[in-house]
């Protein structure tokens, strides 16, 4: 009883042992559990921490290139409007200095009239007349008509296809009879008959056997007669698409032909109409230019009409008083000093325009290179277009206020005759009108300070 009792306790003791150990191994695997399930708790944390951190470095990044990306933007902007304002200062300075020169080339842009008689002399030979070349039209194709008919072809090529009926039904009662013979055959597998249950197998096979050789001629035979149906198809479609085309192409040359015929007859009509307006321009310019050189007032008169107002930059009003073959009369009415630039115009160092006005000997001398440059430039246009002119006798008016009366008056401030013969040789390039005008028998008032006065001042004096 009490060796029982012992065994007994050391096997409950036993196995409370292992039921301890049970438990503490059931314990650790799930410490060890639950430590890998937080390892994999904690890992998923950081990584999502990393992705999260990686996700604000990435923004930053992109909000930090941007704010470069606008910074250099808005520097460009900065350096493109400046860049956009000094060539706006550039185009401003050269504008006023362009015209300042412009002005004080008056003179120098007058023609040379030393050659007047070869001038003439050529412009008074007969020129010929020079059609203009022939263009042909482009040829014309009917393209969209082309294409319609390739899609036609391509479309009747289809439908063509889509209708093919194969001829296989001696193949399909091949396959029905093999079919049969192997229905046969597996309904003598199920006979209770030996002889009969034997011979179920041959059946079969011989059936299955004629309808696999069936099915593969029918096949061929179908792919065969698609291709011949289909050969026989599109032998004809390219026939009648290239009948089509050849319809087009002819019908495309005979309207390319007709385009042609009716272009060089409305070029031969418009050439010979040409050709009759030409050789009566060509009559009237050599009969202008014979009376002109004749010496005939009438033409001098239309030529002098045709020929004022000179295109300058600062027009003058010009009268012909008085005209003959050899002598022509003028009077010119000059603008007031207003009429010019008061200031003149120059570049910094920092790219901005500066304007300076122009001290009064400045103004007056400018004033004065502009009033004898454009009596010189008047001379000699009036002595290049007129060939018999020998003397252009020019008068320039100003409308100055009277300090007498407090009106304004028109006053002559300049009479001056110009003869060809000491007009033609000089070199209107390097020219100065004001220096050049004591070579010609010529009035002009000046007060102290160059500025143009009225003559009659000078003859009260």
């Amino acid at each position: 009883m009490g060796r029982k009792s012992i065994l007994g306790s050391f096997v409950r003791g036993m196995e409370r042992a292992a039921a301890r150990s049970a438990a503490d191994s059931r314990r650790r695997g799930q410490r060890a559990e639950a430590m890998q399930s937080r390892a994999f708790e904690r890992e998923l944390i950081r990584r999502e921490r990393d992705a999260e951190r990686d996700r604000v470095r990435e923004r930053r990044e992109a909000e930090r290139a941007a704010i470069v990306e606008e910074r250099d933007q808005a520097q460009r902007l900065k350096q493109d409007a400046k860049e956009a304002q000094l060539r706006a200062w550039q185009m401003e300075c050269e504008e006023h200095q362009e015209r300042e020169q412009e002005i004080e080339r008056i003179a120098n842009d007058s023609p040379e009239v030393e050659d007047r008689n070869q001038l003439f002399e050529e412009l008074q030979q007969r020129r010929e007349f020079e059609q203009d070349p022939f263009v042909a039209p482009t040829p014309r194709r009917s393209k969209r008509r082309e294409v319609e008919v390739e899609a036609e072809a391509v479309e009747e090529i289809r439908v063509a296809s889509a209708r093919f009926t194969p001829r296989v039904r001696d193949y399909r009662m091949a396959q029905l009879a093999g079919t049969f013979v192997s229905l046969l055959g597996l309904g003598m597998g199920f006979s209770e008959m030996e002889s009969v249950h034997s011979a179920a197998l041959p059946f079969m096979g011989l059936g299955l056997g004629g309808v696999i050789i069936a099915q593969w001629l029918c096949s061929q035979a179908r792919a065969r007669q698609y291709a011949d149906y289909m050969r026989g198809i599109e032998q004809g479609v390219h026939d009648r698409r290239r009948l089509a085309l050849e319809e087009l192409g002819h019908h495309d040359e005979e309207r390319n032909r007709t385009a042609l015929t009716k272009a060089t007859a409305e070029y031969e009509t418009a050439t010979a109409s040409a050709h009759a307006r030409f050789v009566q321009d060509e009559a009237q310019r050599l009969d202008a230019i014979r009376e002109l050189r004749d010496g005939q007032s009438a033409r001098i008169r239309e030529v002098l009409d045709g020929l004022f107002p000179l295109e300058l930059p600062i027009p003058c009003k010009v009268k012909i008083r008085a005209s003959s073959a050899s002598t022509v009369a003028l009077d010119i009415d000059v603008p007031e000093p207003t009429a010019l630039p008061t200031n003149e115009a120059k570049l910094l160092a920092n790219g901005k325009v500066s304007y300076k006005d122009k001290t009064e000997k400045r103004l007056h001398e400018q004033y004065l290179r502009l009033v004898t440059g454009s009596a010189i430039r008047h001379a000699s246009e009036v002595m290049l277009n007129v060939p018999t002119c020998q003397a252009v006798e020019l008068h320039v008016w100003r409308t100055l206020r009277d300090l007498s009366v407090g009106n304004m008056k028109r006053s002559r401030v300049i009479e001056a005759t110009f003869d060809y013969a000491t007009l033609a040789p000089m070199s209107m390039d390097a020219i100065d009108p004001s220096a050049a005008l004591k070579h010609f028998r010529h009035r002009v008032n000046l007060d102290r300070g160059k500025d143009l006065r009225p003559l009659d001042e000078a003859e009260a004096k």
